[in-house]
């Protein structure tokens, strides 16, 4: 059975440092890779052009997946990327109880792009309540 790693993207260096590391790890087990950017669509609740920022942000979104997935082209076992929205920490462990992964490798805290994307509290919160192991990386 295939091994899969799920990793939450948001363009910082710690996320990308998080990639490299999903990678190496990766690798070792053969395993796939699963680039995911979660959108906190919570920021735009009361903004009159909600759907032109939500777009915009998908169209940034992707932008970065294929930033990252560009990084690690030469990836032997699989790599795909998708985005979703909502709480970014609760779209992660859904994502990774759904998806049947067997370790989610995230950044410690993301201040790229998308700055509230993987901040210190979201993957505090991802390692508190993932019902499988979480690699965080510095």
């Amino acid at each position: 059975m295939t091994k899969k790693i799920l990793v939450p993207i948001d363009g910082s260096e710690c996320s990308i440092k998080a990639l490299y590391k999903a990678t190496e790890l990766g690798k070792f087990y053969e395993a796939e890779l699963t680039l995911v950017i979660v959108i906190d669509s919570g920021r735009f609740v009361s903004v009159d052009f909600k759907q032109d920022m939500i777009n915009s942000s998908i169209e940034a979104g992707q932008h970065v997946l294929e930033e990252a997935a560009g990084k690690i082209g030469d990836y032997p076992f699989g790599v795909k990327s998708t985005y979703r929205m909502g709480d970014v920490a609760n779209e992660i462990i859904t994502m990774a109880e759904e998806g049947d992964y067997d370790l989610i490798v995230m950044g410690s805290r993301g201040l790229g792009v998308f700055t509230r994307a993987l901040l210190g509290g979201v993957s505090h919160k991802v390692v508190c309540h993932s019902p499988i192991s979480v690699h965080v990386v510095k």
